[in-house]
């Protein structure tokens, strides 16, 4: 009796035969075994230990006929594989915003499955050799360490294991700042706009600025470079609150009003005056913005005051009565305010003589 084993992984222990179920012998994976003083007739040949990556030509049992006087010669063929092995891939993902759907796995390109963010799946049955993984599907404020395909060894009879590391960062989001201007005398050089007190950008009076890439959270806008004749709502500073993977939008609304100039006051020419007589003039002034009424008042240079209140724009009279002892000279002021607080002045002098 013989056995004829070719192919890989050979049985390394041999095999075990038994005529008709009898006392079994050990019979190496290329070699025979004699069974003598056989009766002449049937017999039950059969093999066994013969390692699962292998198979018996015909099976592990056959029926021979010894002869009378002769000898009968069986051969049990056998062949061997290399026996599969197994593979576990496996996800571990750290970090924020961690993709909510999952990933997909494949070998040697081959039907897709899916895998959580921190699971694994398993491939039974893979021939022993070096097998391609891939993770795909990884969303894009993620990264895999070492990149989203490798070459894996597989173990024959084993399970190889490979652990696909996915690290994520919260997503950056989009800013957009924009201006709305209204009234008149609008700012003709526009305004400047800071985020979290970084670099200026120019922005029109009616325009808008974007920020990309920003992280997701709270941000201090700012708007600067406004006349002093517009006034921003809400003030020029606020917080933003930009999200992940989207745009946040914020309008600073910007009203302007004409400014307001000062009267222009003209106290007329220098003139004399006589003590103890009534001195009188007549000043006069010009409100480009006619912002009526106005009120004066004339310091007379000798300690004296005198107010009063105009409701056009032109001259008006005042008077005063000088007393002195001696030749002297004064300097009259004259200050006209508008109703909105802003005041002009005009100067002259006076020089007040003796009768």
């Amino acid at each position: 009796m013989s056995a004829s084993t070719t192919g890989a992984n050979l049985d390394p222990d041999g095999y075990t035969v038994t005529v008709d179920g009898g006392s079994p012998q050990v019979i190496g994976i290329n070699a025979s075994v004699s069974y003598p003083g056989l009766s002449a007739g049937s017999h039950t040949v059969a093999i066994s230990g013969v390692a699962t990556n292998c198979t018996v030509s015909g099976g592990p049992s056959q029926t021979v006929s010894v002869p009378s006087g002769g000898t009968a010669t069986t051969t049990f063929s056998v062949s061997c594989v290399t026996p599969p092995g197994n593979l576990t891939v496996a996800t571990s993902t750290t970090g924020s915003s961690l993709d909510p759907d999952g990933y997909t796995v494949t070998v040697d390109g081959g039907s897709p499955q899916a895998i959580g963010i921190n699971a694994s799946v398993s491939y039974t049955n893979l021939s022993a050799s070096n097998h391609t993984v891939a993770i795909s599907g990884v969303a894009t404020n993620c990264t895999v360490s070492g990149g989203p395909s490798r070459t894996v060894s597989v173990p024959s009879g084993a399970t190889a294991t490979t652990t696909f590391s996915v690290s994520c960062v919260t997503p950056p989001g989009n800013l957009t700042v924009s201006t709305s201007t209204t009234g008149s005398s609008l700012d003709p050089d526009g305004y400047t706009v800071t985020v979290d007190g970084g670099s200026p950008q120019a922005i029109g009076i009616n325009a808008s600025v974007s920020y990309t890439s920003l992280a997701a959270g709270d941000h201090t806008v700012a708007i600067s470079g406004v006349a002093t004749n517009c006034t921003v709502s809400g003030g020029p500073s606020r917080t933003v609150s930009v999200p992940s993977g989207s745009t946040a939008t914020t309008t600073f609304s910007v009203s302007c009003v004409t400014p307001n100039t000062p009267p222009v006051v003209n106290a007329g020419p220098d003139e004399t005056a006589v003590t103890g007589l009534l001195y009188s003039f007549s000043p006069s002034f010009s409100d480009a913005n006619n912002d009526g009424p106005w009120s004066y008042r004339i310091d007379w240079g000798d300690g004296a005051v005198s107010t009063g209140t105009v409701t056009s724009q032109g001259s008006f009279s005042v008077g005063h009565t000088y007393v002195i002892v001696l030749p002297q000279s004064f300097t009259i002021t004259v200050t006209v305010t508008d109703s909105h607080g802003a005041s002009g002045s005009g100067t002259k002098v006076v020089s007040v003589l003796l009768l």
